[in-house]
């Protein structure tokens, strides 16, 4: 009877241990968790994020005791806490899981030249005017505040034949995307910054 006895304490004692993971310990499950949770799934750049939460809020709920002694009560609406497990578990995926990893890296990297291009190029709206065909094709736009813009056609696009086949005309309404360039004048002798078109739109 006493053996039974110590052996069911040394079970629920060993079952208690178990769960009193150290922080290191926790963050090593979870992502393990959340890793083996991903490999289910059909992961894409469109659905990563949400997957990515799905799965680390599974790992959470498997581990809750634990998460809540390391990072306290309801974490999950715990913004900053949130924040916090979610980068200690993000950095343990990066080696346990690689592939997600790569998915990572690849949205990043196309996050940031999304973001480059909205940098880059900029975007005024008004009447166009003093529409010039020399060496390259000039013109003007003057927004509604009366502002005047001056642009250049250096390059190719899907709508330059716009301006090359004369389709513009003065005072139609357009929209112009650009970007900022600064060329030489040797008429001048100095470099002068131009507004290169790369997109026009007739409205």
């Amino acid at each position: 009877m006493n053996k039974i006895i110590l052996s069911v304490l040394l079970l629920a004692f060993s079952m208690s241990f178990g769960q009193k993971l150290s922080k290191t310990q926790l963050t090593d499950k979870l992502a393990e968790t959340a890793c083996a949770c991903t490999d289910k799934r059909q992961l894409n750049k469109n659905n990563l994020e949400l997957a990515l939460g799905l799965c680390i809020i599974e790992a959470i709920n498997k581990y809750d005791k634990d998460v809540e002694k390391h990072y306290g009560k309801n974490v999950v609406t715990n913004k900053p806490k949130m924040e916090e497990l979610g980068y200690d578990v993000g950095l343990k995926m990066g080696l346990k899981c690689p592939i997600v990893f790569q998915f990572m890296i690849d949205k990043e990297s196309d996050d940031e030249a999304e973001e480059a291009v909205e940098e880059e190029y900029a975007m005024i709206s008004g009447t166009i005017f003093g529409i010039k065909a020399e060496q390259f094709i000039t013109f003007s736009v003057k927004e509604t505040t009366g502002k005047n813009h001056h642009f250049i056609l250096l390059s190719n696009f899907e709508n330059a034949f716009l301006l090359t086949d004369k389709v513009l005309k003065a005072n139609d309404n357009v929209e112009v995307y650009f970007y900022e360039l600064e060329l030489y004048d040797a008429k001048l002798g100095k470099f002068v910054t131009y507004s290169v078109i790369t997109d026009i739109i007739k409205k």
